[in-house]
């Protein structure tokens, strides 16, 4: 099919598509540039899907213009579910990406990017950093500890892409590897086991390869140094 076929706006699309490919960083949320297209495109879960008690919450915090995923954990058991043996969890999401009808998907390509980088102040819960690609089973996750040096101060954590481990419901699956160029979305979720409050503040995440991530990891390194 030629350009001219395609018409105007789908050739622009095709190009933006490519040029967003070839881009060394690119965000995926950005809370301090863009705050409320950030918010929008975050979803929010916890246990009282099941009948729990856990508390989540994901907005713009006014004073440090970030976003802020906050709330309370517990891991009592509800009352009137006794199929659930274990609660405690919270967690917030993106959004699924928009279907396009000219490419027919609904994911991020990030074939040509190797880490993953979040710039974030958190405190001393465990946090896990969730992928979700296409895989056959849709509760198929790729995840990594969100390691964070300094609670209480803003850092800059780098997880390269190859590190994060596919699990299906809590438990590791054997070789399987992310399937980049497939993205559907990204999050953080708590599950650490541990009852009260929970406060993660994020400036912005974003994916980055070659000399960018070269930058930011310096960056984290001196953080680390001089805090």
């Amino acid at each position: 099919m030629s350009m001219k076929a395609l018409g105007l706006n789908a050739t622009k699309t095709i190009f933006a598509k490519q040029a967003e490919l070839t881009r060394p960083v690119q965000s995926v949320l950005n809370f301090k540039r863009e705050p409320e297209k950030s918010l929008d495109q975050v979803l929010t879960r916890s246990d009282q899907e099941l009948g729990g008690y856990s508390t989540v919450n994901f907005d713009i915090d006014p004073k440090e213009h970030c976003g802020h995923f906050y709330g309370n954990l517990s891991l009592d058991l509800p009352k009137d579910n006794p199929q659930v043996t274990r609660s405690g969890y919270a967690m917030f999401r993106t959004k699924d990406q928009n279907q396009s009808w000219l490419f027919g998907d609904s994911f991020w390509d990030w074939t040509n990017y190797s880490s993953l980088v979040l710039r974030v102040k958190g405190d001393r819960r465990k946090y896990l950093v969730n992928i979700q690609a296409n895989t056959p089973l849709v509760t198929d996750l790729f995840q990594h500890r969100l390691f964070l040096n300094h609670p209480g101060q803003w850092e800059t954590v780098v997880i390269p892409l190859n590190d994060f481990v596919m699990t299906n419901w809590g438990v590791i699956q054997d070789g399987s590897e992310l399937n980049k160029g497939e993205v559907k979305s990204v999050g953080i979720g708590l599950l650490d086991k541990h009852y009260g409050p929970y406060s993660l503040k994020i400036d912005w995440i974003k994916v980055m390869t070659g000399a960018e991530v070269a930058k930011v990891a310096t960056k984290s390194r001196m953080e680390r140094l001089h805090s």
